[in-house]
């Protein structure tokens, strides 16, 4: 449905790198969930995917034609290629959402309907109603302390602050993407650091564990979290410093 008009309701960024198994019936989930809804974008933003994602995606696109790559040059990052795509997007609504089916494209209606009434919406799996399957203990034992860490770094109270779900008013997104420094695959986190004035909402999701391919999380990934939960710990404190300042003056 959107190449049938030049509006574009919604762009949905969806980071890839080897996940050439995944994308036909993620992009299938998506066009299905949205045709007749709104009109639509997919951007996928491929990291020079040494087993052909970006190929699978351009063949599918010749019966999707909402869908479109962005070719990058090597693995440069997940929120890294959340913003790539996002300074690609047309749409009026921004939705950032992972390529290995962990995320259901069921849920993006529940997520952009939302925007009626917030800034950003978190797709969360712990609020009321949502739920996390296929996952180890140990994987949902490091997602909840990584979760604890994300709430005091935004200092906001969102229950899922590592969400890769997530949807933006374009307004909202657009003006903090020029401070954005993104580094690791926890993007939402620095985006909430910085949208002290956005209204955040969260609706429950149920994230589904990978059925094919690899996790890209490891330790590298691990220590540009913790990275990024440091800056926007500083970024907080510096505002607050100098709002502190302001009111004395």
């Amino acid at each position: 449905m959107a190449y049938e008009t030049n509006k574009i309701d919604v762009s949905v960024v969806v980071p890839t790198y080897n996940e050439r198994q995944n994308v036909q019936p993620l992009l299938d989930g998506i066009c299905r969930a949205l045709d007749g809804k709104w009109t639509y974008e997919v951007i996928v933003v491929d990291d020079n995917s040494p087993d052909g994602t970006a190929d699978v995606v351009r063949d599918l696109a010749k019966d999707y034609p909402a869908v479109r790559v962005v070719n990058r040059p090597g693995k440069l990052g997940l929120g890294s290629a959340v913003v790539d795509g996002f300074r690609t997007a047309a749409g009026d609504s921004w939705v950032m959402m992972d390529a290995d089916l962990s995320h259901r494209p069921d849920d993006l209606p529940k997520l952009l309907n939302a925007l009626s009434e917030a800034d950003i919406v978190v797709g969360s799996r712990y609020i009321q109603g949502g739920a996390v399957e296929n996952w180890p203990i140990r994987r949902r034992l490091a997602s909840r302390l990584a979760c604890e860490i994300g709430r005091l770094a935004v200092g906001q109270a969102v229950k899922d602050p590592i969400s890769g779900f997530v949807a933006f008013r374009r307004q909202a997104a657009e003006a903090v993407m020029p401070c954005l420094d993104p580094k690791g695959f926890k993007l939402l986190i620095e985006l909430l650091a910085k949208s002290r004035g956005s209204v955040v909402k969260e609706v429950p999701i149920v994230f589904c564990g990978r059925v094919y391919g690899s996790s890209k999380l490891s330790g590298t990934e691990a220590m540009a979290f913790l990275g990024v939960c440091w800056r926007a710990l500083r970024h907080r404190s510096t505002r607050f410093n100098r709002g502190a300042l302001t009111q004395n003056q």
